[in-house]
């Protein structure tokens, strides 16, 4: 469950964008500015509340991720831990008839709400919840949320989710950006269900660090969503004008010289802009990215085969390339 906060102008904006990605509106807050959209087991709160801390944080760093929901075996002895580990703990205003849930903060000031695993109600005690609605996508959970750092808060963070949420974290990965090096290292809970990509760079010009300073700080860099199907869930996502980073197609040149796959594939793939990797197991991954919303984060849809367990690492320059050749074009068309 995330937790963005944005004001009502970019909450509609927002909303459009997350709409024709599939996701439907299930329930409005029963006293806030606040709705719920739903997709899959994918809940987004869109948070527009005057006078809280989704506003504060909004004041902040603008529209961006003020808190993320994770489901734990026991909310109390998360909490006791994570206090016991120097974490500071949250507790917000709770209106009547409104749930409490044990929240702590990350490192970048956002909340993690801590629910326990048999807590089925979240939604039904805050919202009004409207009939389940079909017609939406096939989105069906969050893969993984990636986030942009400072340079010298990575190992704070690592620190953070081990120590506090016994979190592990993979090895750390350099990964090429048009601009300079971007450092990688992947946090995953012990399940493997939750998977936290954090990114810095020390140059000044890489998306991570455009991230930043869009941010004014640590910030969501994009959500990833996972789907059974991806070359349907883009047909749809293209039909429904959801704005998709192009992909040059000299990159699916290189996919023929590296894969044997056929020219009918080869041109599908090319079509739908979606990216492809093969681990040395034959696990598969297939991945496609919106462009950024207000120049800020942006989304993946993605499918894994066969235990594709990472990231994508080898379309990493591809993918940073293009989104350096979308902002370039994207101010040029500003100053016009």
């Amino acid at each position: 469950t995330l937790f963005p906060y944005t004001t009502l102008f970019r909450s509609a904006k927002l909303t459009h964008w997350l709409e024709r990605l599939g996701f439907v509106k299930a329930g409005q807050h029963r006293s806030k500015s606040v709705s719920l959209l739903r997709q899959g087991d994918i809940n987004l709160i869109l948070n527009c509340e005057p006078y809280s801390f989704a506003h504060n944080f909004f004041e902040a760093h603008g529209p961006s991720l003020c808190a993320t929901a994770i489901r734990v075996k026991d909310s109390a002895k998360a909490l006791e831990r994570a206090v016991a580990y120097k974490g500071q703990p949250y507790r917000g205003l709770v209106g009547p008839n409104e749930l409490e849930l044990a929240a702590v903060r990350a490192p970048d000031g956002s909340l993690i709400y801590l629910v326990d695993q048999n807590e089925g109600g979240i939604y039904a005690t805050d919202f009004n919840l409207q009939p389940a609605n079909a017609s939406g996508g096939g989105l069906l959970r969050i893969d993984h949320m990636a986030m942009a750092l400072p340079a010298d808060s990575l190992d704070s963070w690592v620190l953070f989710y081990k120590s506090l949420l016994d979190f592990e974290a993979d090895d750390e990965v350099v990964l090429p950006d048009p601009y300079g090096l971007v450092k990688s290292r992947a946090l995953r809970s012990r399940c493997s269900s939750i998977r936290l990509p954090l990114n810095i760079s020390e140059n000044r010009n890489t998306a991570i660090s455009h991230a930043l300073s869009s941010y004014r700080g640590s910030g969501v860099h994009h959500i990833a969503f996972d789907c059974a199907d991806i070359f349907a869930e883009v047909r749809r996502a293209k039909d429904a004008g959801v704005p998709l980073l192009d992909i040059p197609l000299n990159y699916y040149d290189d996919l023929a010289a590296r894969f044997d796959f056929d020219d009918e594939f080869l041109s599908e793939l090319a079509y739908f802009n979606v990216l492809y990797d093969r681990d040395a197991q034959g696990g598969e991954l297939f991945h496609v990215y919106t462009e950024a919303f207000e120049g800020r984060f942006f989304f993946e849809l993605l499918q894994r085969k066969n235990g594709y367990a990472g990231y994508g690492a080898a379309n990493v320059a591809v993918r940073l390339a293009a989104m350096a050749k979308s902002r370039s074009g994207a101010a040029r068309q500003a100053k016009l």
